[in-house]
C-alpha cells in the first residue's frame, strides 16, 4: 500500500478543503446551495453532460489556440449515422490541444464536422469539483463513465486520451505510452474481463 496520493484523490482533497473554508466564512449559504445543486445534478456527467454554444465560443480560447498554435485538419467526411472515437497525442498537462479542438469552436469543429457532437472524456474526479464541473460540462467534457451511453447515440464523437500521459509530460519531450496498456477506452464490459 502506497502513502502517496493520486491526482484524483488530491483534487478531491483540495475541493473538500476549499468547501470547508467557504462553510466557515460568511458566504456559507453559497456552499450549501452548491452542494444541493451537486446532489441534484450528480448523474449529468455520466449521461452525456450539457453543452453550451456560449461557453464553446469564448474568445479566451482563441488566444490560447493562437499562442500554442493548435489546428484541426479534416481528412475525410465521416458518416453522421455512425459514432466515432478520436484519440489524441500528446496528452500534456492541461490537454490544451484536445480542449481547443473538441471543447471549443476555436478550430472550427462544427464547421468541419457539422453532423457530429463532440464530447471529451475526462476522469470522473473533475466532476466532484463544484462550479468547475459545470464549466467543463458546458464546454463538452463528460465523465468517462458515460462512454456506453454516448456510443449508443447516433452522430456522437468521443475524444479520449490518458491521465497517465499527463504525469509523464516533460518540456521538449514527447512520450507515447503503449506498453502495459490494457485498453484504449474502458467500457463496462471490458472492465469485467
Amino acid at each position: 500500500m502506497s502513502n502517496s496520493l493520486s491526482l484524483p484523490e488530491l483534487g478531491e482533497d483540495v475541493c473538500l478543503a476549499a468547501l470547508l473554508l467557504v462553510f466557515l466564512g460568511r458566504v456559507w449559504i453559497l456552499a450549501v446551495l452548491d452542494l444541493v445543486w451537486l446532489h441534484g445534478d450528480r448523474n449529468t456527467p455520466g449521461a452525456g453532460g450539457r453543452c453550451s454554444a456560449w461557453v464553446r465560443n469564448r474568445a479566451i480560447r482563441r488566444h490560447i489556440r493562437d499562442h500554442l498554435p493548435i489546428s484541426l485538419v479534416k481528412t475525410a467526411d465521416p458518416d453522421p449515422s455512425w459514432n466515432y472515437l478520436f484519440g489524441f497525442h500528446p496528452h500534456g498537462v492541461l490537454v490544451s490541444g484536445a480542449c481547443s479542438n473538441f471543447c471549443t469552436e476555436t478550430t472550427g469543429f462544427s464547421h468541419l464536422f457539422p453532423h457530429l457532437q463532440p464530447h471529451l472524456l475526462t476522469v470522473p474526479c473533475w466532476f466532484h469539483l463544484p462550479d468547475f464541473r459545470d464549466y467543463i460540462m458546458c464546454a463538452g467534457s463528460v465523465s468517462s463513465d458515460s462512454t456506453s451511453y454516448l456510443l449508443s447515440l447516433p452522430g456522437g464523437l468521443l475524444a479520449v486520451g490518458g491521465p497517465l500521459e499527463a504525469w509523464e509530460t516533460k518540456p521538449g519531450a514527447l512520450s507515447l505510452r503503449i506498453r502495459n496498456q490494457k485498453r484504449f477506452v474502458g467500457l463496462p464490459w471490458w472492465r469485467s474481463a
